[in-house]
């Protein structure tokens, strides 16, 4: 029986005659488990994965609809109906009107839970640690359309080196730390100093926002002085402050969407407590 949190496409490989199988693909899954599992259905090694009949390629799993079809290739164009090609398509919206974010933090704090909850709104249970993944979420706001591309990344030390491409050419950073784990705020520090070097020469500020996750948990006094400490980190930094849960999915839809804002520079985002909701202004 299909799992709640699965939902149904056709795959079929990059011939006319070909004929579509059903899969059921897991919300959580990545490009490489897409990859792979289309791979399995289809016994062809998939490098690239097509809309169709629109001929659109993909490359996040969320620019997939529930039933859509889908059609595979080894790394060649994708073939319609009636002989034709198509290259990559943009989805609304061109790449240069774009804005990416880098989601940064130590491994365990929930960077992940996060995106996927602001993503596919769902909280995952059994996670992979992650190298890096990357999801496009179309965010409209005060009637404006702006595609999202978020960059889901490790936070194990094993993957130190990879922080400076990962921070490269943004528009900006989400912070994670969790509030029962103090070490994870100070391990910020080195991606404080890596974005103070990347972007010392641009002329504007960078938005940032520091989040606070894991707010479901009951207060303690741990937690009120890792959450004030928090604070103070993202005043120090120029950063906004917010704090969020996973789990509950509190004020994970608000921290993408301030970001946004704070990117169109329709204000500053103030510091908001726990069950606030943030503020620009």
């Amino acid at each position: 029986m299909a799992s709640a949190t699965d939902f149904p496409v056709r795959v079929r490989a990059n011939r006319a005659d070909a004929p579509f199988v059903d899969v059921r693909l897991p919300k959580s899954a990545t490009m490489t488990k897409l990859r792979k599992l289309c791979s399995s259905k289809t016994k062809v090694r998939v490098r690239r994965v097509f809309l169709h009949p629109s001929g659109e390629e993909v490359f996040n799993v969320d620019e997939i609809p529930s039933a859509a079809e889908l059609v595979v290739t080894s790394g060649e164009e994708y073939v319609g109906a009636n002989g034709e090609t198509s290259s990559s398509k943009s989805r609304a919206g061109s790449d240069t009107d774009a804005l990416t974010v880098a989601v940064l933090g130590s491994g365990g704090v929930g960077k992940s839970a996060l995106t996927l909850r602001y993503v596919r709104d769902f909280f995952v249970t059994d996670w992979d640690p992650t190298i890096e993944d990357a999801y496009r979420k179309q965010v409209t706001l005060d009637g404006k359309t702006t595609p999202l591309e978020i960059l889901d990344t490790a936070g194990q030390d094993d993957f130190e080196s990879l922080r400076h491409q990962w921070m490269m050419d943004k528009s900006g950073y989400i912070f994670v730390y969790a509030l029962d784990d103090p070490k994870s705020l100070d391990d910020l520090d080195s991606f404080f100093g890596l974005h103070t070097m990347i972007n010392i020469s641009k002329s504007t500020a960078i938005p940032m926002i520091l989040v606070a996750n894991k707010n479901d948990l009951e207060s303690t006094p741990d937690i009120e002085k890792l959450r004030e400490a928090g604070r103070a980190k993202a005043d120090d930094i120029g950063a906004a402050f917010m704090e969020t849960s996973a789990f509950s999915g509190d004020n994970v839809r608000e921290v993408f969407e301030a970001f946004v804002r704070m990117c169109r520079g329709s204000g500053n985002l103030r510091s908001v407590k726990k069950g606030q909701s943030c503020a620009v202004s």
